[in-house]
C-alpha cells in the first residue's frame, strides 16, 4: 500500500523546480523508485573482459544481490539470493546489461540508437585496465542531480578545474551535462562543424541523440576535444599504447562521446579509453559510482595518467553531493526553480516523476 501522503507528493511536484526534500531523505520513496525506476531501466554492470579472471560477478541490490556466473562453454547465467526477484541478461559489445523489471522493455528498442556510438570504441577488443568504487554519502537522485547539470563547473572551492583544463569552458557551457543542456555558442558551433566534417571524411561516425521517449532517458554525443588535446588525461596526451576501435584502423579524430544510457550508467571516452559509470541505488542516502577505464586488450597503459582528470572529478563530485545532502536534510531547505544551465535536470525529473507516477497507477 502507498501512503497517500507519497501520492501526493509526486502527484505535486513540478518538474521546473527543485524536489521535495522526502524524495532525498525518505525510505518509502527510496523504495518505491527502486522498484519503479531503477529496477525497470537496463543498466549495465560491467566489462565481458572482468570473467577473464573471474568466474562470478556479485552485485548487491536491493534486500540481497544477484550473481553472475561464467560457465566453461562461455556462457553467461543470472540469478538473485532474492526469491521471485527477476533478472534478466544481454550482453552487447561486451557491456554486461541487466534488468530487474518483470517484463522488460525490449532491449533491441533500447539500445538501437546508441548502437553506432558504442561500436567505433571496439569494446570487444577491450579490457578492464582499472576501476575503482566512490561512497557518495548521498541519495541517488543528489548524486545523479550533480552529474546531470554543469553549473557547478566553475566558480567556487569545489569547481571542476582539471575537468575545465582539459574540455575547456565552451564545451562545458553548451554540453556539460549533455546535447542542448546550456548556451549556445556560436564559436563552438562552428568547432563541431568543422571537426564533423573532417572526422566524417576520414569515415568515423558522427553524430547527437537526445531521446523522444519517456520510457528511457538516453542521450548521446561526439564532439571534438579542444585544439591540441588528444586525450582525458592530465596534461592532454595519450596513455596508452594503443588506440581503440575504428581510430586504432583509421586514426585519431581527437573527439569525445557521451553516451547516457539511463540515470545509472554513464559512458565517456576518447580515441585510446572508455570510462564506464555505474550508479548503484543503496539507500536514501548512500550510492555507490563504480568506475570501470576500458583500454585496448593489448595496450599498456599509463594508470595514473589515465585515470586522473575522472578521479579527480569523481572525487570532487563525492564532496560536493554529500553537502548537497547535508543541506537538503536540513530543516532550512527549500527546493527553488532551475537555471539556463539546468535543462538536463527538468528533463530527468520529468522521466522520473512519470515513471513513480506511472507506478503508483498500477502502470508497467
Amino acid at each position: 500500500m502507498i501512503d497517500q501522503n507519497i501520492r501526493d507528493i509526486i502527484k505535486n511536484q513540478d518538474p521546473n523546480t527543485g524536489m521535495d526534500q522526502l524524495f532525498f531523505t525518505n525510505k518509502a520513496l527510496f523504495d518505491l523508485s527502486y522498484e519503479a525506476v531503477f529496477k525497470k531501466q537496463w543498466v549495465f554492470l560491467t566489462h565481458l573482459s572482468y570473467f577473464n579472471e573471474n568466474n562470478t560477478f556479485i552485485y548487491q541490490i536491493n534486500g540481497g544481490f544477484v550473481e553472475i556466473k561464467m560457465s566453461k562453454d562461455n556462457n553467461l547465467t543470472i540469478s538473485s539470493s532474492v526469491p521471485d526477484f527477476k533478472c534478466h541478461l544481454k550482453v552487447y559489445e561486451s557491456l554486461i546489461f541487466v534488468n530487474f523489471s518483470e517484463v522488460p522493455y525490449f532491449f533491441e528498442e533500447f539500445i538501437k540508437p546508441l548502437e553506432p556510438y558504442i561500436k567505433i570504441h571496439g569494446l570487444n577488443d577491450g579490457k578492464i585496465a582499472f576501476q575503482k568504487d566512490f561512497i557518495f554519502n548521498a541519495s541517488h537522485l543528489a548524486t545523479i542531480h550533480n552529474f546531470k547539470e554543469c553549473a557547478h563547473c566553475w566558480g567556487g572551492e569545489f569547481t571542476h578545474k582539471d575537468y575545465l583544463s582539459v574540455h575547456g569552458e565552451a564545451y562545458c557551457n553548451s554540453y556539460g551535462a549533455g546535447v542542448g543542456s546550456g548556451i549556445e555558442s556560436p564559436e563552438f558551433n562552428q568547432r563541431i562543424k568543422d571537426w564533423t566534417l573532417e572526422s566524417q571524411n576520414k569515415g568515423l561516425f558522427v553524430s547527437e541523440y537526445s531521446e523522444d521517449t519517456n520510457k528511457y532517458f538516453r542521450i548521446a554525443e561526439r564532439t571534438p576535444l579542444p585544439e591540441g588535446i588528444m586525450s582525458e588525461t592530465m596534461d592532454g596526451s595519450y596513455s596508452c599504447s594503443s588506440l581503440m576501435g575504428d581510430f586504432k584502423t583509421i586514426g585519431p579524430d581527437h573527439g569525445y562521446t557521451a553516451i547516457g544510457f539511463s540515470p545509472f550508467n554513464s559512458f565517456v571516452a576518447n580515441n585510446e579509453f572508455v570510462i564506464l559509470f555505474l550508479f548503484t541505488p543503496v539507500s536514501q542516502n548512500k550510492t555507490i559510482v563504480t568506475q570501470y577505464w576500458v583500454t585496448h586488450k593489448d595496450a599498456e597503459v599509463d594508470i595514473d595518467k589515465m585515470i586522473f582528470l575522472w578521479d579527480q572529478t569523481s572525487t570532487e563530485d563525492s564532496q560536493l553531493c554529500e553537502m548537497n545532502q547535508k543541506g537538503i536534510e536540513s530543516r532550512a531547505y527549500q527546493p527553488g526553480k532551475y537555471g539556463e544551465l539546468e535543462t538536463s535536470l527538468v528533463q530527468y525529473q520529468k522521466f522520473y516523476l512519470s515513471h513513480l507516477q506511472n507506478h503508483v497507477n498500477g502502470l508497467t
